[in-house]
């Protein structure tokens, strides 16, 4: 058979249905792990009574925006990762504003606390209950964005779980975050963070598992 033949039988050949999208599937895995979190912290949490009302407070309200923003900017990126040859962009750059903004609320607060009243704020009454709580109410949304992003064909497994793992800390922290009581930056910043660290380990270990191809 001619070269030009075989060319012309295959275009004739129907292709099969391409798949969804990688990025419909981790907006889908999003939503469902996002909802048994939900169950998981009205279950067991709640939100804070005067919680509309200390929103009102930029630094109260910058504890549930700033884990938002690392949610947004971290899915992005895991997408990306899962596109061999797909430029990172502008969200590689200013996912680190997220980490340097809480920096800067911890010296602010740190200064403006009073040196007595330091230590109580940083540790609180709440970290047994902080740390365990938002790696648990990460896990089914690192789960479901996990299982979406196995349709992507990311270069490096574990980088592409370690942002899945930060994207799902970051919306468990916020949802956690309409719990918590613990409103000093001194507090928040640090084990927030520690938090977060942990589920993106856990994602990096998930995705050289489960993402490699």
């Amino acid at each position: 058979m001619k070269t030009d033949d075989l060319i012309s039988l295959l275009a004739q050949d129907a292709a099969p249905p391409p798949a969804a999208p990688v990025a419909q599937q981790a907006v889908l895995g999003v939503a469902f792990g996002f909802v048994g979190a939900l169950i998981l912290y009205l279950l067991a949490l709640g939100p804070r009574a005067d919680l509309m009302i200390r929103w009102q407070d930029p630094v109260v309200l910058a504890k549930t925006l700033l884990p938002l923003g690392l949610f947004a900017l971290a899915l992005v990126l895991s997408l990306r990762r899962v596109r061999p040859g797909a430029a990172m962009g502008k969200a590689a750059r200013l996912v680190w504003l997220v980490p340097l903004m809480a920096a800067a609320l911890f010296v602010w607060a740190f200064v403006a606390t009073p040196p007595g009243e330091r230590l109580v704020d940083f540790l609180g009454h709440s970290i047994p209950v902080c740390l365990p709580a938002i790696n648990v109410l990460s896990l089914p949304i690192l789960g479901g964005l996990i299982f979406a992003l196995r349709r992507g064909a990311p270069v490096d497994p574990q980088l592409a779980g370690a942002l899945a793992g930060l994207a799902s800390a970051g919306l468990a922290t916020a949802l956690y975050s309409t719990f918590c009581t613990e409103d000093s930056p001194l507090f928040y910043a640090t084990w927030y963070s520690l938090g977060i660290i942990f589920t993106a380990g856990l994602g990096a270990w998930a995705g050289g598992k489960w993402l490699r191809w």
